[in-house]
């Protein structure tokens, strides 16, 4: 972990297609991470779905929903499509560990993983590096009815030193 250094000295600005006044997605019980777009600003948010005796629900270890921000933040869920876009399909490796790979992105894979601080985490390489992923932003560009992705940019923390993570991904 960071002691001695502010982790924003290592932040990329200006360089990444993050637009910077995108909302962070707040108060978000058990959030794992998030994707943001460049069509706007609303947000696809991606928590931990436990039962209530806190065991990770084998079969569907995400929920999945938007937040709406060009409508007031609403929460609402994804449709048919969308799904397709943001949904995953994941596997139990074990009690404490889950891998996923999104339905639109199969190359890549993710582990939902339970650290050592109790929480749960999204692991993934970044640039090489295992890292705890944060958010991802997609950059499209609308061609008809479906938008053609041009990039992906994943944001991180590495898992050895917990520096910031980037790594910018053409489709």
């Amino acid at each position: 972990m960071l002691t001695e250094f502010d982790r924003s000295q290592f932040a990329i600005h200006g360089e990444v297609g993050l637009p910077e006044y995108y909302p962070t997605p707040k108060n978000i019980d058990k959030l794992l991470f998030y994707i943001q777009r460049n069509l706007n600003m609303n947000t696809v948010v991606y928590t931990l779905n436990d039962n209530r005796d806190g065991f990770v629900d084998e079969s569907y270890p995400m929920q999945v929903f938007w937040i709406k921000y060009t409508d007031g933040g609403i929460k609402q869920q994804l449709n048919t499509i969308q799904k397709r876009a943001f949904g995953y399909s994941s596997k139990k490796i074990n009690n404490d560990t889950f891998e996923f790979r999104m339905e639109s992105y199969l190359k890549m894979r993710f582990f939902i993983a339970h650290m050592e601080d109790e929480s749960y985490s999204v692991i993934t390489k970044i640039n090489g590096q295992d890292a705890r992923l944060h958010n991802i932003y997609v950059f499209a560009n609308e061609f008809g009815i479906f938008p053609k992705v041009e990039y992906i940019e994943l944001f991180g923390y590495n898992l050895s030193n917990d520096f910031p993570s980037y790594q910018k991904i053409l489709i």
